[in-house]
């Protein structure tokens, strides 16, 4: 089910699904790392057998805690994230002879949405502007990813991911 982007950048962690063709996802891939990163979340060791291909990290839960309870939510978008605490996973699947099913999910730390939201935003264009293909499922919420994806929270939890 697409969600609206304004919706899921405040309200729920989100997730974008979206195929690309095989040949090109290592080039997805980079897109997603430089878009990510431009968001201040850096990359992180991926758990052995976690069946993740990426795992983003920014901030902490305890910056996440005093700037969505202190009312510092309201300045972040002027002064920048500060230490809003979000986990980005990046789950690979074969979809067809052909195509790689890419399921970019907000795992934890749903105050870093809009970053994210933009990160996402700004990696399929970067993809696009390489003339790859892109099948845009669109936007769900990260809840809604299937259950034995990485991708999903609860399953991302069960990892050790978040």
């Amino acid at each position: 089910m697409t969600r609206s982007p304004q919706r899921l950048r405040w309200a729920v962690n989100g997730a974008r699904t979206f195929d690309v063709p095989t040949t090109a996802t290592r080039t997805a891939l980079t897109e997603i790392d430089r878009a990510v990163r431009a968001m201040h979340f850096r990359s992180d060791a991926l758990p052995p057998d976690s069946g993740a291909h990426r795992v983003y990290r920014r901030g902490s839960a305890l910056g996440d805690v005093l700037i969505g309870g202190s009312g510092l939510s309201a300045i972040t978008s002027r002064i920048g994230p500060l230490s809003v605490h979000g986990v980005i996973v990046v789950s690979l699947d074969g979809y067809g002879a052909d195509s790689t099913r890419v399921i970019v999910s907000l795992v934890a730390g749903s105050h870093g949405g809009g970053d994210f939201v933009d990160a996402v935003d700004a990696a399929l264009r970067l993809i696009g502007s390489h003339h790859i293909p892109v099948n845009d499922a669109g936007w769900s919420r990260a809840v809604d990813v299937d259950r034995m994806s990485p991708a999903n929270p609860h399953r991302a939890a069960e990892l050790d991911l978040i």
